[in-house]
């Protein structure tokens, strides 16, 4: 099981599945919300998950459409953006494991190939700790997930979701 987070009073550290679970057992068995008055997740700010699975697949495909070889101010620019989430995202805790991650491992922003294994390594890195699955970081496995899709994402109707690398 994935160790808890550190304390964090911003409303976006929180996670529904950790209030749903503490909240079915302290009340036993799960009453559903009256339809009136139950909000929507669309209507109501992302917990932690809802903006982690969101940032991964920013990150993911931004590392996904990066340039075959990145030009220095490419690769300045890269840089710029992956340090500016680790100083502005909105878990502070997050952030803050981001920063150390990045600073244990730059960004390697010379290639297309570059960018999105480091990419794969930071997300693996980040779902060890977490105790989920982590993905095989090869590009071939990257690109169909995060930029060409494949025959599944070809066909009508098909979900944008793919394999998981959450």
């Amino acid at each position: 099981m994935a160790p808890a987070p550190p304390p964090c009073e911003e409303k976006i550290c929180a996670s529904k599945n950790d209030k749903m679970r503490a909240m079915f057992a302290a009340v036993g068995q799960p009453k559903p919300a009256p339809a009136a008055t139950a909000a929507t997740s669309a209507e109501c700010p992302p917990d932690r998950e809802e903006l982690g699975r969101h940032t991964w697949t920013l990150l993911h495909t931004t590392a996904a459409y990066y340039p075959e070889t990145a030009s220095p101010s490419q690769q300045t620019l890269a840089e710029q953006f992956i340090r500016s989430l680790g100083e502005l995202y909105a878990c502070s805790h997050c952030a803050a494991d981001f920063r150390s991650e990045v600073e244990a491992s730059p960004p390697r922003l010379g290639s297309r190939e570059e960018f999105c294994l480091w990419m794969c390594e930071q997300h693996n890195a980040v779902n060890a700790k977490l105790g989920k699955p982590v993905f095989p970081c090869t590009l071939a496995r990257l690109d169909a997930r995060w930029r060409d899709g494949g025959a599944r994402c070809d066909e009508e109707g098909a979900e944008s979701s793919g394999p998981a690398i959450d």
